[in-house]
């Protein structure tokens, strides 16, 4: 009987690598994927008689948003945690999902983060208007309070020498350090400008869709392209100014190797003193508010000294105060700040004065309907003699007036009796109860004086002592009687 056995003997071609009337070997069958021990222990057949599948893995779920924070113990915030700081920050204070802005340190161009293209500070085109360009032009320039650097690329763009911009949020200058590199990356000259006119570009395109900022976020404005021919513009508002004999052009570095970006508070730091620079143009555009809150009168009077410190003699201070109104808000000054504030004795109408006193004169006042404040250009001309200026001697001087104090009480010292139980002489005594005493007090104290003295001789005249008679209780029973 022949062999049932079938031996397959395909082509060479068919199968390559292969010879002709070789057996070829079975496939071989694909391996099970590894059961779980979850699905080693359901794998029994049921009574069914059919066996669950070995393959069923249990998908590993990661916890819910916030579970692992939900466990964690929660430390309260301290009261007053919201104060002065000697360090810098790191974006704002979080209270109930909401984001409190307790430093000043808010995007102050989020109204315009639709708009497709930047344009000038108004602030910067109103202080050429009034100044000319010679106000930055070939100056050293320090930006307090820089927030995310777009007056600081601006001044620098307009031909400053040098522009220092310090803020006390490091994220915000995180934000204008990651500018300034691209800027450096890119090889760029000056602020980069539209690739079109900005005019004749139709205001649906001049502006991103709301959706588009909501899904995808808000572009910073100091990395938005300027409007088409907006810093020319600019250059050609200005006021021109007449020179008696044109001044020769020093070098200067190139835009944006004159910009350097800090994190520090300005208030306590120490770097500019130590460095020895002397500014030509300290900008000081709505810092004060913040400063004057958690530093109070004395800050502000420590704050315009510093400045005038670091100035050079006929160098600008260029002062933007807010509106005492401002105080008042309470949508981002936070709870244990709020009493204070009304506290303070210097209003800011009276700055003006303060910094006369200072060793500054003023030169220029800018107002202008795109302004929300007005802005004060003073000019350093003499230094300070006294160490505390008068106004602030005569706000201390009403800050201790206005001050509620409880009413004094008039002292009536009662007559004093020697260790034998025998009062002192009369003369004794009346010098004794009209120690400090006001002067009104002294002739009622002093009727007074003569009726205990009266009660006294009544009681020396009768030497006899009264014996009163104390009834004694009776003797308790014992219990067992």
């Amino acid at each position: 009987m022949a062999d049932d056995t079938v031996v397959d003997t395909p082509s060479a071609s068919s199968q390559p690598g292969t010879v002709a009337g070789e057996p070829r070997e079975a496939p071989k069958a694909p391996k099970a994927p590894k059961a779980s021990k979850a699905s080693d222990r359901t794998s029994s057949p049921g009574p069914s008689g059919g066996a669950r599948k070995a393959s069923r893995s249990r998908k590993k779920r990661s916890p819910p948003k916030g579970a692992r924070f939900r466990d964690r113990k929660r430390r309260p915030r301290q009261a007053g945690s919201e104060g002065p700081v000697s360090d810098v920050v790191a974006g704002p204070v979080i209270r109930d999902n909401k984001a409190i802005y307790a430093y000043g340190n808010y995007d102050e161009y989020y109204g315009k983060r639709h708009d497709r293209f930047a344009s000038i500070d108004a602030r910067i085109e109103a202080l050429l208007e009034f100044c000319g360009t010679e106000l930055f032009e070939d100056k050293v320039v320090l930006d307090v309070g820089c927030n995310t650097g777009t007056i600081g690329f601006q001044v620098a763009a307009l031909g400053a020498r040098r522009v220092e911009a310090v803020e006390l949020d490091r994220q915000l200058i995180a934000k204008a350090l990651r500018h300034l590199r691209w800027l450096k990356s890119n090889g760029h000259k000056t602020l980069p400008e539209a690739a079109e006119e900005g005019e004749k570009v139709p205001w649906h395109q001049r502006q991103y869709a709301v959706s588009c900022v909501q899904g995808r976020g808000q572009i910073p404005y100091h990395a938005k392209p300027l409007r088409r021919g907006a810093l020319r513009e600019a250059m050609a508002k200005a006021k021109k100014i007449e020179k008696a004999l044109p001044s020769v052009p020093r070098p200067r570095p190139d835009f944006p190797y004159n910009l350097e970006f800090r994190a520090e508070n300005f208030f306590i730091s120490q770097a500019e003193l130590k460095r020895k620079t002397s500014y030509d143009v300290v900008l000081l555009l709505k810092v004060t508010q913040w400063i004057h809150v958690y530093y109070g009168d004395a800050g502000i009077q420590e704050l315009f000294a510093k400045v005038h410190r670091l100035l050079r003699l006929g160098g600008l201070l260029v002062l933007e105060a807010q509106q005492w109104q401002k105080y008042l808000e309470k949508k981002h000054i936070p709870p244990s700040r709020r009493s204070f504030t009304n506290s303070l004795g210097l209003r800011p109408e009276r700055f003006p004065e303060l910094l006369g006193q200072q060793g500054f004169e003023r030169q220029t006042t800018v107002a202008s309907r795109k302004l929300k404040n007005t802005i004060f250009v003073f000019r350093k001309v003499a230094t300070p003699q006294a160490e505390r200026p008068p106004l602030m001697d005569q706000v201390f001087a009403e800050q201790q007036f206005l001050m509620p104090r409880p009413p004094k009480k008039a002292k009536v010292v009662p007559p004093r009796f020697a260790t034998d139980g025998v009062p002192k002489a009369p003369q004794d005594l009346e010098a004794v109860s009209t120690q400090s005493v006001p002067a009104p007090l002294v002739p009622a104290l002093a009727a007074e004086v003569q009726d205990v003295q009266k009660v006294q001789a009544a009681d020396t005249a009768t030497p006899e002592t009264e014996t009163v008679e104390t009834e004694t209780p009776p003797a308790k029973r014992p219990r067992g009687e």
